[in-house]
């Protein structure tokens, strides 16, 4: 790639913006956010510094549309696979094939970094907050989605408390990641979802 100060023409706009994405998601996650540089960002996404500036105002701009993807990666892929139709035998497997299909280290070292950030940066907090309020309201959405088509099953708390319930587990089961090295969270999440999935 070009060392000129904008990424070539060769290179659309959007697909600029999605490979300085995902390269300031790692780059965030290897290096936490107050240490990451940009330029460091720019060179794993293959284009110079200027690539960066072209596209985001500021660091802490990259930084809320990387953790924007963060969101809408993991939602969307529960949202695609969590439905309404989802016979009860199969839940639990769908929950397990939604943790397989990302790295939970690298989704909690970002999350971990964002939280970090927003501490020390108290501007950046409410949007930390309305970030981790949409993935919550999601979740909960599907909670009250696929219950909704199952009046047969009773979960035995209220739909809300399950949802933040099953968010809470799956932080703290990859936070105590490294004390909990033969464990999955994918897997407890799974257990959990059918200890609750049982016929009223």
């Amino acid at each position: 790639m070009s060392d000129d100060a904008t990424p070539t023409a060769r290179t659309p706009r959007a697909e600029v913006r999605r490979r300085l994405l995902v390269a300031g998601a790692q780059v965030f996650a290897e290096q936490g956010v107050h240490e990451a540089r940009l330029d460091e960002v720019a060179a794993r996404a293959g284009f110079s510094k200027g690539a960066v500036y072209s596209n985001f105002s500021s660091k802490q701009d990259l930084v809320v549309e990387v953790m924007q993807r963060a969101t809408n990666v993991v939602l969307g892929s529960l949202q695609e696979l969590v439905r309404a139709d989802i016979a009860t035998v199969q839940i639990a497997d769908v929950v397990r094939q939604a943790f397989g299909r990302h790295d939970q280290s690298t989704q909690f070292a970002l999350l971990s970094e964002f939280r970090a950030y927003a501490t020390r940066h108290p501007e950046f907090m409410p949007e930390f907050v309305r970030q981790r309020k949409v993935l919550q309201d999601g979740v909960r959405e599907l909670v009250h989605l696929w219950f909704g088509a199952h009046p047969e099953i009773d979960p035995g708390m209220p739909l809300d408390d399950l949802a933040t319930a099953l968010i809470a587990t799956n932080v703290g089961l990859v936070f105590d990641a490294p004390a909990l090295a033969d464990t999955d969270p994918g897997d407890v999440v799974a257990a959990l979802v059918e200890a609750v999935v049982r016929p009223s």
